[in-house]
């Protein structure tokens, strides 16, 4: 596909209701990924300046502990507010906490663990909120031609955002990048959302269908669809947080003090770069040769082979060039390639799903990948190459769960052709 088709096809899809409706979306989470990518490399630093690889790995899972906690509460919230309103309350909420971060830490206050734990919270929260939303606007064809353009506008948010990040983390500091990052979060409250009427279901059903996270966790036991959904969401995140871990040993060993923030700003903008190109050339054209099964069956093969490469050759600058294709593609076809596989389903089971997995199963990989480390650190002693090659181990693993995942999705998608499922 040449620039002119790919630009001709664009102007075509963007003239229909949808395609408006994903303009919308698609500005709202260039400036949601702006935040949060301005906020990275602050966390990084702040962590790992006078900590360790170790207790970033700890705090990661502490993210999966709390969020068990955290999430019920936010259902409470979801069953009072919808649509707009729950987004601007959840984006204040947040802007607001960034504040207290930057008040507190201003006056002298070690936030580094705290302002991890929570920053990661942001992302699941924050964003799998803005996922859900937009399930309710595409059916499964739609979905795939329109849901790539939406995480375009989040992938050159992202870029822009570490870029930003890049070239001011030296000039703001970790406290002026939290001022700019709270800015982008009020300016996606005041944007104008989509068009609600374009909803393919009653609100009522919306408030039916999203109870409690208990309701959510069983509905996935309940659905094999889901549970494979799952089972590959948790082993894509254990071995993209376990690589995390081994890049911040190597950095934490050859670099100090600002150095990391600012290693970790190049990193992220390089990775935003590649995830751009990714997203707006090669994603849409990847669904149309192989599906959106294969494209998923891809991702493991490539994982895997990438990881068997640096046990070859083990130094920081391979590691970070493998780390930067691994996220880049995560990021970009796995995301996109995650939210599309939800659509095939009804929008009671869609819903659950959609929050118990972009939430809780996200950040069960964490938790996994916390007990992981402690295993193979401290009670085995293992130097970190071992992860390594645990991570090849469950990259072979996570082949075989797309796979089944794949053929599942094929078969979802053909009843939902028939039963009239997601459709406008």
């Amino acid at each position: 596909m040449n620039i002119s088709q790919y630009m001709r096809g664009f102007w075509e899809d963007m003239q229909s209701p949808e395609g408006k409706a994903t303009f919308h979306f698609a500005l709202r989470l260039f400036l949601l990924l702006f935040a949060y990518y301005l906020l990275k490399p602050v966390r990084e630093a702040l962590i790992l300046d006078g900590g360790s690889a170790e207790i970033r790995s700890y705090a990661l899972a502490g993210q999966a502990a709390l969020l068990l906690l955290l999430v019920p509460f936010y259902s409470i919230l979801i069953r009072h507010l919808h649509g707009d309103r729950l987004f601007h309350w959840v984006t204040v909420f947040l802007a607001a906490n960034i504040l207290l971060f930057y008040v507190a830490g201003s006056y002298g206050v070690n936030i580094g663990v705290a302002f991890f734990i929570w920053l990661g919270l942001f992302s699941v929260v924050q964003i799998s909120q803005f996922w859900t939303m937009v399930s309710d606007y595409h059916c499964v064809e739609k979905g795939k031609q329109l849901t790539s353009y939406i995480a375009i506008g989040g992938s050159l948010g992202a870029m822009l955002g570490a870029m930003m990040a890049k070239f001011m983390f030296l000039a703001l500091g970790t406290y002026g990048l939290m001022l700019v990052a709270i800015g982008m979060l009020l300016l996606a409250v005041m944007m104008p959302g989509a068009d609600t009427s374009m909803k393919r279901e009653s609100k009522e059903s919306t408030e039916e269908s999203i109870q409690h996270l208990l309701g959510g966790l069983k509905r996935v036991m309940d659905v094999p669809y889901l549970r494979w959904i799952a089972a590959s969401v948790v082993l894509l995140n254990l071995i993209n947080s376990t690589g995390e871990f081994v890049l911040a040993d190597f950095v934490t060993a050859e670099k100090h003090g600002a150095e990391i923030g600012a290693f970790y700003a190049t990193f992220y903008l390089y990775v935003n770069i590649a995830t751009l190109l990714l997203q707006a050339f090669i994603v849409r054209p990847l669904y149309q040769v192989i599906g959106v099964g294969g494209a998923l069956i891809s991702l493991a093969v490539i994982n895997l082979s990438v990881y068997l490469s640096v046990l070859a050759f083990p130094v920081l600058a391979w590691f970070a060039i493998v780390k930067m294709a691994d996220n880049s593609i995560d990021y970009s076809v796995a995301n996109t390639t995650k939210q599309i596989l939800f659509l095939p389903l009804d929008r009671f089971t869609r819903y659950e799903g959609m929050q118990a997995i972009n939430t809780f199963f996200t950040r069960f990989g964490d938790l996994i990948q916390g007990g992981l480390i402690y295993l193979v650190i401290h009670m085995m002693g293992l130097p970190t190459m071992y992860l390594i090659g645990i991570n090849a181990g469950l990259c072979l693993l996570w082949l075989l769960v797309t796979i089944k995942v794949s053929r599942k999705f094929k078969h979802r998608s053909e009843q939902a052709k028939e039963h009239g499922y997601a459709r406008l």
